[in-house]
Formats: C-alpha cells, structure tokens, sequence
C-alpha cells in the first residue's frame, strides 16, 4: 500500500461528541472569516532555534480565495520563510472583544513568493483593502508571498468547533468565469464611480452604511472596505458573467 501523509494538522487525542457542541455552518463562518479579517497572526519557524516566531500582518485575497500578505525583505519572518515555507496563518477579528468568543480560523501550509509578473496586480489588490499600503509596499525589499494551504482549522466560538472542512471548502471556483474577470477591474472601477452604490452593497452584506470601496469581485460575491472593516457580500448564485452580476446587485424595484 502506498504511504498516505499524515495531516499537517495532527488531530486531538480526546473524542469530541458531535452532540455537545452549538451547531454552526463550518465552511460559510471560515470563508466569512478569510474574506473579512484584516489582520492575522502569522507563525514562521526560526531556522536555528527552531522556536516559532510569531508577528502581525495584513491579509489580501486572491480572486481564488488564496491568501497573500507583504513581507519587507529584512525582517525575520521573511528570512524564516526563505529558509522553511511552513507557516500558520490566524484570522480573528482582533480587538473586536473577548477573543475566545469570536470567530477564528487557522490556516497551515507553505508560502510561495509572488512572482515579477503578479506582483503590479497584487498590490493593487493590496492597496484596495488597505489604503495606507502605500507607504511600504514602495520599500526596495517588498516582497508577496501567497500561502498554499494544506490544512484548516476553524472555531466559530465557545462550543464551536470544527475541524472536518479542508483546503478546497475555502476555494473559489474560477473554471468557466473567464467572461466575468476579464472585466472585474473595470467594473469595480465603475461601480466605485456611482455614488453610494459600494455603501448600498456593504448595507447588503450587513455591514453598517459608510464610506465603502469595492475591492474585488469574484464568481461567488463581493468583497468590499472601509478605513476600519471588512466585508463580504454573498451572492445567491455563482456569477460567471457580466450580465449575470449586474442582476445579482440590481437595486429591488420598490
């Protein structure tokens, strides 16, 4: 028999009786968590002590639902990724609370530094969610880097906690949406343009009305910024195209 892998995420010991915790939709509080949280916890490994060293970073999100965040290429966490690409991403909203009341969601597996070709679109991205990025994403030593996750572990709070969702729960499906990003810069662009709208759809997501920017769109919703928050507007249906989105987001007639 060929040798299976273990998980990168080693289960508990103890048995956990379904039945005791507080049911709680998994997959949709950890994309809700991934797409919302403005900063995270991230945990490299010194390459000679071999402790973990842990900083804070802000999180970007690919339009696949991959992570990516801005590493100075003088720091220690960027010179422990270069020496061993195994790393923790944790997503809460932090200063939001009793942190062991709110959502958490833990991220495990290897970074890839964003190549010359991808990195002029990622900080724009970047940018989009985080405004005042500008100040360092033009240090001579930026660099991206991407997290390949191989293993997820999501709390939604107490008694909230669950461990059967994957990789592939966290992923937006691209396949046969070319149509649709093709045009997602231009239509974020316009969208923008028209005044209230990006507050319109914050209001949808169940954000607060504000001062609101669209900073990305993708087949399965919209994620949107203000200077202190994130939010994510859930389509009810995937969107592959143009006409399609412009349905989803159409003002209801009174």
């Amino acid at each position: 028999m060929p040798d299976v892998a273990p998980p990168v995420i080693t289960p508990r010991g103890a048995k956990i009786e379904p039945s005791a915790g507080a049911p709680f939709e998994a997959v949709r509080v950890a994309r809700d968590v991934l797409h919302t949280s403005r900063t995270a916890a991230l945990a490299t490994l010194d390459p000679v002590s071999g402790y973990p060293y842990t900083t804070a970073t802000n999180i970007g999100i690919e339009p696949d639902g991959t992570p990516f965040f801005f590493a100075a290429g003088l720091t220690l966490h960027a010179r422990n990724m270069e020496a061993d690409p195994r790393i923790s991403l944790t997503l809460a909203p932090f200063g939001k609370g009793d942190a062991l009341t709110l959502r958490r969601l833990t991220l495990v597996g290897k970074v890839e530094q964003l190549g010359p070709d991808e990195t002029q679109l990622a900080i724009r991205r970047y940018i989009a969610r985080y405004p005042k990025a500008k100040l360092y994403l033009s240090l001579p030593d930026t660099r991206l880097y991407r997290l390949r996750t191989e293993g997820v572990q999501i709390n939604g709070g107490p008694a909230r906690n669950a461990s059967n969702i994957t990789p592939a729960d966290l992923r937006t499906d691209l396949s046969g949406a070319a149509e649709l990003m093709a045009v997602v810069e231009s239509e974020t662009t316009r969208l923008n343009a028209i005044k209230g709208e990006a507050s319109r759809l914050a209001v949808l997501a169940g954000a607060k009305a504000g001062r609101w920017t669209i900073t990305s769109i993708d087949p399965d919703g919209i994620d949107l910024a203000s200077a202190s928050d994130l939010a994510r507007l859930w389509f009810a249906e995937r969107v592959t195209a143009l006409n399609e989105l412009e349905q989803r987001i159409a003002p209801i007639a009174e």
